[in-house]
């Protein structure tokens, strides 16, 4: 494959809102997009099946595996963060919960961060764009876009429990999460088609890759965005050991992850003047917000033994046969699994306006002693702060583009964030203990010993918590002058250049992030095209 020299578009990485953007800007054939991505191809049958999550995750080829610093409000732990390292980005290599979050969360980003354009009504219409439903169209659904999105093949039956617990527990049950309401517990909605993960990939290159005019490069690493006289006008970028720049006769939209996207714009001389400046790089525009207001889901589970069988029970090596074979001829059984099936915002203490905690329900349990799931039946829920408080930066740790970047952050460095927790946590055991589950229960598994004081709950808490896969915020969009991206998602201070992935999302959505970033895709790629022909 010859290596591109010029294009209207580049896109700098191939992750959830890469991959929309490639396809949606090559949908004119004269527009010529290349698209960069430092993985490789995520056309395997890993990816297509929905269990191969877990046989993908820590593999360097598929997984960037990123190594915080140590983190004081983990008692100084290191959480290995994982994210996609391929065509599709974290869709290819995620859980496939979907979720758009609450009305509140975009409304907020509007009319309190002055982010015109981003409210509610305003993004919904992107979220059905991408939506292709598997059962009717209606009012919030769509099925005419190319992003599977279907309820599960089959649910496991403590799921729906699960729901009636949180009923008993006093919360609402929520007939359409999708409305912008998540006030509640449900069963959620799953990336999937047919049984087989519907990657950003999957479902928006599949079919853009046959156009003549975008040329996708995989494993091309990309170093820098170049800038002349205050605009973008091509990507440096590295492949096979050897620099290359492509020019860009239009635009050049970075869409390389929350960790990624703020290290090619530092290296690129957009960002904290001083600290560039001690790693020897020329400054283009002194913007010192660049790489912080980084946020991520604290993640604490419990979970319990039960009298059922789970799929602790279904993934053993004796049943692989028939759960190969029955995933082969009808998309269905063991191998279609998630991690999550059912969701709960509930509020930690009355009065509050929102739900403050959200949780996530699993009918797998794992074993706290070796890696991989337990023998015993067993059932999870995972508990996060659902809009945390806490934050940490990204910074450059050389000029090397193959240097990962410093992830420098507090995951519970709020006070209030721990306190929710705990108190998310009580909330927890005693839906666990409502009628609809207690019968089930053969048993504690995590934690083995019920936590009895506050004291106790925040040391549990801290030396757990895990993260929830859903880093945000490192090129914060607003409507003031520090933001790294206006609501257009242009980066201030230079011409012909965006940012447009989960990076620019100025509070984290009540919500897993893959459809948010999805959207973020959609919108960009429609700002783009405005009064372009």
């Amino acid at each position: 494959m010859a290596i591109p020299t010029e294009a209207d578009f580049i896109i700098a990485g191939g992750g959830s809102a890469g991959c929309v953007l490639a396809a949606r800007l090559s949908e004119n054939p004269r527009h010529k997009v290349v698209l960069l991505e430092a993985g490789g191809s995520s056309d395997n049958l890993l990816v297509k099946m929905p269990v191969g999550t877990y046989l993908m995750l820590s593999k360097p080829k598929t997984d960037w595996m990123y190594e915080p610093e140590p983190d004081p409000s983990l008692l100084n732990r290191q959480v290995t963060w994982m994210a996609g390292k391929m065509l599709g980005g974290g869709s290819a290599i995620n859980g496939m919960v979907y979720i758009r979050g609450a009305r509140s969360d975009y409304d907020s980003w509007a009319n309190e961060l002055g982010c015109e354009g981003w409210s509610w009504d305003e993004v919904q219409r992107y979220f059905m764009k991408s939506e292709g439903f598997g059962g009717e169209a209606g009012p919030t659904h769509s099925t005419e876009g190319p992003l599977g999105v279907s309820a599960r093949p089959e649910y496991h039956p403590l799921a729906q429990k699960f729901i009636d617990a949180c009923h008993e527990r006093g919360l609402r049950k929520v007939d359409d999460y999708c409305s912008g309401d998540i006030d509640g517990a449900f069963t959620n909605l799953v990336t999937q088609r047919k049984g087989q993960r519907s990657s950003a990939a999957r479902a928006f290159l599949e079919t853009a890759m046959k156009r003549q005019n975008l040329q996708v490069v995989t494993e091309a690493l990309v170093d820098k965005v170049v800038i002349e006289n205050g605009r973008a006008i091509g990507v440096q970028f590295i492949k096979d050991g050897e620099k290359h720049i492509v020019r860009a006769r239009r635009e050049v939209i970075v869409s390389a992850s929350t960790m990624q996207s703020p290290a090619i714009l530092m290296r690129s001389g957009i960002g904290p003047a001083d600290a560039l400046r001690e790693l020897g790089i020329d400054v283009a525009v002194d913007a010192p917000e660049v790489g912080r207001n980084l946020q991520e889901h604290a993640s604490v589970n419990t979970s319990y033994f039960v009298d059922i069988p789970t799929y602790n029970n279904m993934v053993t090596a004796g049943k692989m046969p028939w759960n190969i074979l029955n995933y082969l001829l009808f998309g269905r059984g063991a191998l279609t699994i998630t991690p999550v099936e059912a969701m709960a915002y509930l509020r930690s203490q009355p009065g509050l306006e929102n739900p403050d905690i959200k949780l996530q329900f699993g009918a797998l349990a794992f074993d706290a002693e070796t890696p991989g799931p337990h023998k015993r039946p067993g059932v999870i829920v995972y508990a996060n702060v659902a809009k945390p408080r806490s934050r940490g930066e990204i910074r450059l740790r050389s000029l090397d583009p193959a240097d990962k970047p410093v992830i420098d952050h507090r995951l519970l460095g709020d006070p209030e964030d721990v306190a929710a927790l705990i108190r998310g946590l009580k909330e927890v055991d005693e839906i666990f203990n409502a009628p609809a589950l207690a019968g089930h229960l053969r048993g504690r598994l995590h934690p083995e010993v019920k936590p009895q004081t506050d004291e106790e709950w925040e040391q549990h808490i801290r030396s757990t918590a895990g993260i929830g896969f859903h880093p945000v915020g490192t090129c914060r969009m607003g409507g003031d002058t520090n933001s790294v991206v206006d609501p257009q998602l242009r980066v201030r201070g230079v011409a012909g250049l965006r940012v447009a992935d989960a990076s620019i999302m100025p509070v984290m959505p009540a919500a897993n992030t893959n459809a948010p970033a999805i959207m973020v895709g959609e919108k960009a790629a429609d700002m783009i095209l405005q009064g372009r022909s």
